[in-house]
């Protein structure tokens, strides 16, 4: 029996290493060394008696820090109500806005940031108006270039993190425990507090980390919205390795960033598991029920209105604005804009037509959402049928907790003799969205009932054949789920994809960035327009993963 129980294990221990000798391999070689460049960069500029200007990057450091405190403290005090209403209220269109709230998450940064500048910006619908209809020579809106707008925008495509996170748990805790605290004589605020806030304290701390660390590592907002005054790590690094060329400063930078943000990781990981434990089986909508006091209908419509405004408007005025051109005596809609995205007006040579971005982005998006859904089924696959490498798979978590500017950082210093490869991008971005792969299929694949395996094999089919007969069918849905989620997040890359672009591939990110830093109305509502096209995809996208999502349920 021993030598059985032995010659199962090796042969588990085996198979288990050939299937991760692939994924393994994969993250070796474009994740950890480039990231191990980083730290070599560093060390051996210190070792030359490397000066560095350690109050500048106090400065940074602690700029980034305040901003990203503030903005998640404010991101819980807007999301905190809306989650208390998706958590305890039925009411009618209910799952539309609960998608609706969802999208400016997915959204890159730099539609966000397209977004802020095509409603309030200088050249923004309020201010047209403003200055239209009554005759002001200046903008009156002045928002752009503060920090105003940075913690806006924040608040923008953060909220729904605390809708969900909060939400989904304040959902699951048991209406019985607030009726009987409101029984025995307990206020709502005190109910809240003795009963409710208990509960829901990892979940809200979660919802925080989770907040603040998209906060820290924020980019491309920071950079096309607070202008050069503002600078966060990310925009420092960039700055530092792309226009001083000052390696080891964004080297370190770099490093230090890696420390918050792999800490905040490994803390709010912790207490994601102890949301997971603190969870009670329940019927759907069990613990919900419709407003029937005036009160209640009049506080929940006020709060959704303005929540819906707040997140729709900037969207909708993207939108409006690609088709607007105005001067100073009218205004009058057009689709030249969209038009210029074909077309080389100055016949140059060297002229890459924009809508060129939006092939690159596509094949990119492709490419990298199959590598990552790839390296995703062998990583969950791995981890179910052999137990032991559930501890190496945790690393593949990793990219999770890096910012995409320290990534592009490493991809520029490790292949900078391959800098010019077109593939180091969608495998860059593959990495991005390998963890929210990963997160995808593990649930799906560990649900799959063990009876259906051991009757599979039972019936004669060798484990390949189980693969593909049981589990891949099962599996079908959270792969279409989890590759369009990483083909969304590809489109929209912006960090990593700054370091590794060419001047002849742009991606549409780039093409967006380099529209709103060139003067002139033609290239603000060329912007304006490639930004609707990529919301447009997301949109797409984020419809067909919300529809997937309530099929299943």
């Amino acid at each position: 029996m021993t030598a059985q129980r032995k010659t199962s294990s090796v042969t588990s221990i085996i198979k288990g290493s050939l299937l991760l000798l692939i994924p393994v391999g994969f993250f070796l070689l474009f994740y950890l060394l480039p990231l191990c460049t980083i730290f070599q960069t560093v060390i051996t500029q210190f070792l030359e008696d490397f000066h560095i200007n350690w109050d500048k990057i106090g400065k940074v450091f602690g700029f980034t820090t305040w901003q990203a405190v503030l903005s998640m403290i404010l991101t819980m005090i807007l999301g905190m109500p809306v989650a208390w209403i998706f958590s305890r209220y039925k009411f009618i269109g209910k799952k539309f806005l609960k998608s609706l709230f969802s999208v400016p998450f997915i959204l890159p940064t730099v539609v966000t940031a397209a977004a802020f500048n095509a409603l309030i910006g200088p050249k923004g619908l309020l201010n047209v108006y403003l200055m239209q209809k009554h005759g002001f020579s200046q903008p009156p809106i002045q928002l752009i270039n503060t920090i105003w707008i940075i913690l806006i925008a924040h608040i923008f495509y953060n909220i729904s993190v605390v809708m969900r996170i909060v939400g989904n748990a304040w959902e699951n805790i048991d209406i019985k425990l607030e009726n009987a605290a409101s029984t025995l004589g307990c206020t709502p605020w005190q109910t809240f507090w003795k009963i409710t806030f208990p509960l829901l304290k990892p979940a809200i701390f979660s919802a925080m980390l989770l907040v603040f660390l998209f906060d820290f590592t924020s980019y491309g907002v920071v950079l096309l919205l607070g202008g050069a005054k503002f600078r966060t790590i990310e925009v420092e690094i960039a700055q530092q390795a792309l226009q001083l060329f000052n390696l080891p400063v964004a080297g370190l930078l770099s490093i230090l960033q890696i420390i918050v943000t792999v800490a905040v990781t490994s803390i709010e990981n912790k207490i994601g598991k102890n949301i997971q434990s603190n969870r009670m089986p329940h019927v759907s909508e069990e613990n919900m029920r419709k407003p029937t006091k005036p009160s209640e209908k009049i506080i929940i419509i006020l709060i959704l209105f303005m929540v819906a405004v707040f997140l729709v408007s900037p969207l909708l005025g993207l939108v409006i604005r690609s088709f607007v051109v105005y001067d100073s005596q009218s205004v009058a809609w057009t689709t030249e804009y969209y038009k210029k995205l074909f077309v080389n007006e100055r016949n140059s040579f060297f002229y890459v037509p924009p809508i060129l971005a939006v092939g690159n982005s596509l094949l990119n998006a492709t490419i990298a959402s199959f590598i990552s859904l790839m390296i995703g089924l062998m990583v969950t696959f791995a981890g179910d049928r052999y137990p032991w490498t559930k501890k190496i798979n945790m690393i593949f978590l990793f990219p999770i907790g890096t910012s995409a500017v320290t990534l592009g950082l490493g991809y520029l210093l490790y292949f900078s003799h391959k800098i010019n490869n077109p593939l180091l991008i969608p495998l860059a971005h593959s990495l991005i969205g390998l963890p929210f792969v990963i997160r995808s299929l593990q649930p799906v694949l560990q649900n799959i009932p063990i009876s259906l395996h051991h009757a599979a094999t039972v019936l004669g089919a060798n484990p390949w054949k189980v693969f593909l007969k049981i589990d891949i069918p099962i599996l079908r849905r959270a792969m279409i789920n989890a590759g369009i989620f990483s083909f969304t997040i590809s489109l929209g890359e912006f960090g990593a994809t700054s370091f590794l672009s060419m001047p002849d591939r742009p991606t549409i990110p780039i093409a967006i960035y380099r529209f709103l830093g060139q003067p002139g109305a033609s290239n603000y509502g060329q912007a304006m327009a490639i930004s609707t096209i990529l919301m447009t995809f997301c949109l797409v996208g984020t419809f067909i993963l919300e529809s997937n999502s309530f099929q299943k349920q």
